[in-house]
């Protein structure tokens, strides 16, 4: 807590599966950093797509938090300099993702994401 609002600075790791809606699935992670206040402001990072046959999909991302009149805590943000390896190396990427976290970042902020990755140019 900085001065009278409730500000707080960090850095954090997200884990977890991607799942395409081809049935394909990718370990998915994000790291980044973010800054609020009472909920609401921006955060920062990357992403990682690691595929089982090693190809990989990079990114960028920049996003808003915010809170609802729920007290529900909403994310939004679009991935950006898309860089790829293996099948995606020469592919054309664009996406987004949005969603919402179940617990506070000080018990492990929990949080369902919901993506959209448009691909075009990729290697069979």
């Amino acid at each position: 807590v900085l001065g009278d609002t409730k500000h707080v600075i960090g850095v954090a790791t997200f884990r977890g599966l991607a799942i395409f809606a081809d049935g394909e699935i990718a370990v998915h992670r994000y790291e980044g950093w973010f800054d609020l206040t009472e909920g609401n402001g921006e955060f920062h990072g990357y992403a990682l797509w690691q595929f089982k046959d090693g190809a990989e999909i990079r990114s960028s991302y920049n996003g808003q938090a915010r809170t609802s009149e729920r007290e529900e805590f909403h994310v939004e943000a679009e991935f950006e300099n898309f860089t790829g390896t293996g099948r995606f190396a020469n592919a054309t990427i664009r996406g987004n993702f949005s969603g919402r976290r179940y617990e506070a970042i000080a018990d492990g902020g929990s949080t369902h994401l919901r993506g959209s990755l448009s691909m075009e140019n990729i290697t069979e």
